[in-house]
């Protein structure tokens, strides 16, 4: 049986990925390093807030998150924007990430009907906490002290403009044959 690596998520617009992208070019996981020395950062057309990961599931468990997605499609969408950041100190798994604001009481409302719709229909996800984020980067450890400060502080300045987060998307990662991401259904939300 085929497995499909999944992830459902939230993509910001265009509009609000170009403004962090202006700040994210000028940050040290984006400046050149020494030779072999790869900081990692995330390109922005792959920039998503992620609601549920589920991992490596079957065509019908794919078709039961869409079949949940769909179910917890009827609130309007969260007014978000992206700003603040932080890093997630996994060692040499780090990752440096832009925070979420806004309408987070109804992000987070929505993540967990969704979670509860995948649990009835036997569809696994990581059962994390959530914490809402976009990853920029995944430095690990090869920042330096004072360059992971200067990023986390031009993080922790940046407000960037307010969207809708107007649909909810199922991704496939075909990671490791490329990086990509491939939308594999999406569920509109009301404006």
């Amino acid at each position: 049986m085929l497995k499909q690596r999944l992830f459902i998520a939230v993509y910001p617009p265009p509009d609000a990925v170009a403004d962090l992208a202006a700040v994210a070019s000028r940050l040290a996981f984006n400046r050149p390093h020494a030779d072999g020395l790869s900081l990692r950062p995330v390109p922005p057309w792959q920039w998503h807030i992620t609601l549920a990961f589920l991992g490596e599931i079957t065509p019908e468990q794919a078709g039961s998150a869409c079949t949940a997605m769909t179910a917890v499609a009827d609130r309007p969408a969260p007014v978000l924007r992206l700003g603040g950041g932080g890093r997630f100190d996994n060692g040499r798994a780090s990752a440096v990430w832009a925070g979420v604001r806004g309408d987070l009481a109804a992000l987070h409302e929505l993540t967990e009907r969704l979670r509860r719709e995948l649990s009835a229909a036997a569809v696994p996800f990581d059962p994390r906490p959530y914490q809402p984020h976009l990853t920029l980067a995944r430095p690990g450890e090869r920042l330096e002290p004072d360059e992971l400060r200067e990023v986390l502080d031009r993080l922790d300045a940046y407000a960037g403009p307010s969207w809708p987060a107007d649909r909810i998307v199922l991704m496939r990662s075909d990671h490791p044959v490329s990086n990509d991401y491939t939308e594999v259904f999406a569920a509109p939300l009301p404006g």
